[in-house]
């Protein structure tokens, strides 16, 4: 009896694939951490034969059983020693739940004090067909993922593996950056309580009532994500400016006593009217041409007060 067929179509990839595209990336992984750390070989399917109509396949178990290396660097020298009868390799890995089908899986954990792992992929993602007949005019496609989790972005072994394998950090950080920046205005934008997340998670010195008016006061003038961000780091400057005058003020009057009555930054509540002057100096600021509604027991000589409090910081 057979099982159920897989849900793809069987496809073998060129073989020089691997030597074109996967030789470079081990030799600069070898050559920035060491040749003593090895990509550990997790999947591959290896189709051995004559031609394409009669041929075996080969998994990474099987490689293990002919005393190849697990890894990618033994995946590499088996190629070389047998490039005759190697057809190409094949898909061994169908993940259901992205509707990936992997060709090739190797990776290391642990690498160093600040890289936790690095992982190479080759696949075909279901979802790319049309951009591949699109833009390719070819029926399958398949693409290669270098994928890096690290405790920081700019770790030097990164730079210099990224730096080995021709690949402009620059660029990349700068895009990564302008695509958190898009992403995290529009779900401010489009909901409230992300942007009060936001808010509270930036600015520490906001307690809950200061974002809460802040809020208030975004949501009925429709104010886009830049002035509600902008607004939050005046008023948040605000307060610790006046915290750090008070101590200072404080240790003035009393040098060698420790002062009981303390002045928290954090609990003092900001009144609607600074909210409100912080709204008109970010409009101001970022040239946002829009008449701020207030509520009518904010008095306009409070707002400009505060206003001028705000531009003297």
């Amino acid at each position: 009896m057979l099982s159920d067929p897989d849900p793809y179509e069987s496809s073998i990839a060129d073989i020089k694939i691997l030597e074109e595209e996967i030789l470079p990336i081990n030799e600069a992984f070898q050559k920035v951490f060491g040749t003593d750390k090895e990509l550990k070989l997790n999947s591959i399917k290896l189709a051995i034969g004559s031609n394409y109509n009669d041929y075996v396949t080969i998994g990474e178990s099987d490689l293990v059983k002919f005393d190849v290396k697990p890894t990618l660097t033994g995946l590499l020298d088996f190629i070389k020693g047998n490039k005759e009868s190697i057809l190409g390799f094949l898909d061994c890995e169908y993940i259901s739940e992205e509707g990936n089908v992997i060709y090739l899986n190797c990776g290391k954990k642990n690498i160093s004090e600040n890289i936790y792992s690095i992982k190479v992929l080759i696949l075909a993602s279901m979802q790319q067909r049309g951009f591949f007949l699109q833009q390719e005019h070819k029926y399958y496609g398949l693409q290669l993922y270098l994928i890096i989790e690290s405790r920081k972005p700019n770790d030097n072994l990164l730079f210099e593996l990224l730096r080995e394998l021709n690949i402009d950090w620059e660029v990349i950080f700068f895009r990564r950056k302008l695509a958190i920046h898009d992403w995290t205005e529009i779900e401010c934008e489009k909901n409230s309580e992300n942007l009060k997340s936001f808010l509270r998670a930036k600015f520490e010195s906001l307690n809950y009532f200061d974002v809460n008016n802040i809020i208030r006061l975004v949501v009925k003038n429709q104010l886009p994500f830049k002035v509600a961000n902008k607004m939050a780091s005046l008023l948040y400057k605000m307060k610790s400016e006046r915290s750090l005058r008070f101590h200072e003020r404080k240790f003035q009057e009393n040098p060698y006593e420790d002062d009981p009555v303390q002045q928290d930054e954090y609990s003092i509540t900001l009144k609607k009217a600074e909210v409100a002057a912080a709204a008109k100096l970010a409009c101001a600021y970022l040239g946002v041409q829009k008449k701020i509604k207030f509520d009518r027991d904010i008095s306009v000589d409070e707002i400009l007060k505060y206003e001028a409090e705000i531009n003297n910081m």
